[in-house]
């Protein structure tokens, strides 16, 4: 007698495999999204205590750290200077007193003494989306001007070169004056203890988002935010506010944020029509 048999013919089981194949591919997408939206929150947790500590560090020394020491300007980014930076002034405020401890202020910031320090991998300065090089870099940055220029005693930010910001210097309130963000890092970075390029940025450039790994920028060149986030950057504010700011941003709205003694209305609470009038004034 002849048994039926049960079973997958050659097509079903193909047909099969390629809705599994299907499936996966759609759903992948928003694996991927899930994990960048985890990384973006953790990324702007890491925010926080920066924040605090340069608040706390006013409340200490009635001023907020500067952005970099030297003898003179403008900054070069090399390793040549003193360049000891704003981080490296917050740590023992970020309860981290050991590794402020082991910060020698006598010598450069490249010095062998300090060179434990300058090498370390710290990852409450190292945004999750970030890739892992240099391992010692910093993902997040002080502001020191609104456009493109080298890092000098002179700028319109809050970190700039030997001369510390108080609060009465930022004249547009601290609600309105961008403090800190982040950055792309090219495999030439100094450092997150590095008072260059490494730790300070401009928003000249808008939010970039290419890192130009293999771009050789001139030492006095100093550079852009920008994030490996999709669409945008996280911006901390004086006030302690952080948002997170589209690539989309108008440069004007950036580099009003910047500026700590513009005076000017702020733009990003000006209606789209207001800032079309203004542009073409």
């Amino acid at each position: 007698m002849l048994t039926k048999r049960h079973g997958f013919t050659l097509v079903e089981l193909l047909v099969v495999i390629a809705i599994i194949g299907v499936l996966v591919g759609l759903a992948v997408p928003g694996v991927q999204a899930m994990r960048e939206t985890s990384r973006r929150a953790l990324c702007q947790s890491r925010l926080v205590p920066i924040s605090l500590a340069i608040q706390s560090y006013h409340d200490r020394w009635q001023h907020f750290p500067v952005g970099t020491i030297n003898d003179s300007g403008p900054i070069e980014s090399a390793r040549s200077g003193n360049h000891h930076n704003w981080l490296g002034r917050i740590m023992d405020l970020m309860d981290q007193p050991v590794i402020a401890d082991k910060i020698d202020r006598t010598v450069s910031v490249y010095d062998s003494v300090n060179a434990p320090v300058l090498e370390l991998s710290f990852p409450s300065v190292h945004c999750p989306s970030a890739p892992r090089y240099p391992a010692n870099a910093s993902s997040y940055v002080g502001l020191h001007h609104p456009t493109e220029k080298s890092i000098d005693e002179n700028d319109h930010g809050v970190f700039r070169l030997n001369v510390p910001v108080a609060r009465e210097d930022v004249t547009d309130g601290l609600t309105n004056t961008a403090f800190v963000s982040e950055k792309l890092s090219n495999p030439d970075d100094l450092g997150w203890l590095s008072g260059t390029r490494a730790t300070l940025r401009n928003v000249g450039g808008g939010i970039a988002t290419s890192d130009g790994s293999f771009a050789s920028p001139a030492p006095g060149f100093v550079g852009s935010i920008g994030s490996y986030h999709p669409a945008g950057v996280h911006i901390q504010f004086g006030s302690g506010e952080i948002r997170f700011q589209t690539s989309q941003t108008d440069p004007r709205v950036l580099q009003q944020m910047v500026d700590r003694r513009d005076g000017g209305l702020p733009l990003q609470y000006q209606s789209l029509e207001m800032q079309r009038q203004q542009s073409v004034q």
